[in-house]
């Protein structure tokens, strides 16, 4: 479950998750911190944030917006529901120690995530970058 939940965040972290190096402790409590904080700002319950650990699609409203909700406390999905591609950036160089393939990477991954056509609804965009960013990773063996 911890290893889920650190892919999750690195993967609200543009292809973060690219980094062997990154301190997992650290990423899984800051994600179920979030997710704890999102859970009761949407109305999600335990079972929307296991589906997330199992890497299952959201199955009700709730799991996406609580998708939603993460990402807008990593400050990676903007005001408007669009994944906030310099901040990805940002944390992209952080997470990667600047090693230059592995940013080379998450830069791609990122890049592709960001311009993919997502609802207006941030809930549903969210699931839509999720699934972006697990289908791109999944792409390069990083998943």
């Amino acid at each position: 479950m911890q290893r889920f939940v650190l892919n999750i965040a690195l993967i609200a972290l543009l292809g973060a998750a690219l980094v062997r190096a990154f301190d997992e402790k650290a990423a899984a409590a800051k994600f179920m911190e979030f997710a704890e904080t999102c859970k009761g700002e949407v109305g999600a319950t335990d079972a929307d944030i296991e589906e997330s650990v199992k890497r299952q699609p959201a199955s009700t409203y709730e799991a996406k917006c609580l998708r939603a909700c993460v990402m807008k406390k990593f400050k990676l999905m903007d005001a408007n529901g669009k994944v906030d591609k310099a901040a990805g950036q940002e944390k992209a160089k952080k997470y990667t120690g600047n090693d230059p393939a592995k940013l080379k990477l998450a830069m791609e991954i990122g890049d592709i995530c960001a311009a993919i056509e997502v609802p207006d609804d941030h809930c549903e965009a969210a699931e839509a970058y999720g699934h972006c960013f697990m289908t791109e990773a999944q792409k390069r063996g990083l998943m």
